[in-house]
């Protein structure tokens, strides 16, 4: 049997709420980001995050951080991230028939670059930094929807 040594942490939460005047939302939380950092009145919260791995290696009482130390990849699952979402995209006939979002929540973007004979004027179709036309379509779980670039 192989031993291993693993450091496990979790993520403790502090919070500061911070009330501030912009002119838009970006704005706002920028700076509501700036000003709670410049205080140290910060309180801790009840949350905390679930337990993850920092790091693992192969042997006993390992030092995990010590510069000959061979760390293990650590799948996923067992991150503090955690797995992605999975987007499945489903075409059928040339057409995009559905979208699935499995394991959380995410923004998909179908681009499709078959555009020949589409009406110049279509919003949906949009240009790529090669100068490629394609139409843009959102099945994205997220709410909001992101603002389309233009």
């Amino acid at each position: 049997m192989t031993r291993y040594t693993v450091q496990c942490g979790y993520a403790a939460y502090y919070e500061r709420t911070q009330t501030v005047e912009a002119e838009t939302l970006d704005d706002a939380l920028k700076t509501a980001i700036a000003e709670a950092n410049a205080h140290d009145d910060w309180a801790a919260s009840d949350v905390c995050g679930n337990t993850f791995i920092d790091a693992v290696a192969k042997g006993d009482d390992v030092d995990l951080w010590g510069d000959d130390t061979a760390q293990l990849t650590i799948p996923a699952r067992f991150t503090e991230k955690g797995e992605e979402p999975r987007v499945i995209v489903i075409v059928s006939g040339g057409v995009v028939r559905n979208v699935a979002i499995d394991g959380g929540y995410a923004r998909v973007e179908i681009r499709d670059y078959d555009t020949e004979g589409a009406d110049p004027n279509d919003p949906d179709i949009q240009t790529d930094a090669e100068g490629r036309r394609y139409a843009v379509s959102d099945w994205s779980n997220v709410i909001p929807p992101p603002a389309r670039a233009g």
